[in-house]
């Protein structure tokens, strides 16, 4: 009997430092692994939320009036300001005006007004095929106007115009070309 004890002293010995063993084992080779590293990548100075592929459409009472897209948008906070890059613009238009299609290397949402500025080689197309280009154009939300007094350059069929300053309605489609305006008018619209 006294053989049978010892030897159930020395397999609860043998057991302890098998598991000891066993825990040594696991936290060297932890130690020894190198954790996987996550690739998030450090957000510019003054920008609280970074995103891909953006997408805002701006409705009153029900109707979609337009739909604002970016490659990217930086959002800085403290601003309320969201920066773009690769940026649309889509206007759309009531009683069958169609589309106007904008498109701008870069712009800024001011996320209280609502208003876009629209940065480097600004373009824009209609659905009923006339267009415009400028190197800079604000929107203004509360007047539902394009605006700018920058050169710019307005096409249709037949007809080109350019001038300095620009008021575009985006509702209305009516526009008025403020000063230094030239008009290139081809019969036939060739």
């Amino acid at each position: 009997m006294h053989n049978f004890n010892n030897f159930k002293r020395f397999l609860g010995i043998l057991a302890v430092v098998a598991s000891l063993l066993v825990i040594a084992t696991i936290v060297f080779r932890m130690q020894q692994e190198v954790a996987p590293k996550l690739s998030v990548r450090k957000l510019p100075l003054q920008v609280d939320v970074s995103l891909h592929n953006f997408h805002y459409t701006e409705t009153k009472q029900g109707i979609k009036h337009w739909e604002l897209t970016a490659e990217r948008a930086d959002y800085n906070k403290q601003a309320d300001i969201s920066y773009l890059s690769g940026v649309q613009m889509v206007v759309h238009g009531a009683g069958g005006l169609g589309e106007l299609v904008i498109t701008a290397d870069a712009g800024q949402y001011h996320n209280g007004t609502r208003d876009i500025a629209l940065v480097g080689n600004v373009r824009g197309k209609s659905s009923k095929g006339y267009g415009f280009a400028a190197p800079r154009v604000n929107y203004v939300a509360a007047r539902s106007m394009l605006q700018t007094s920058e050169r710019v350059r307005l096409t249709d069929i037949g007809s080109d115009l350019e001038g300095t300053g620009m008021e575009y309605y985006t509702q209305t489609r009516k526009f008025r070309l403020l000063k230094d305006v030239t008009a290139v008018y081809r019969q036939g619209g060739k």
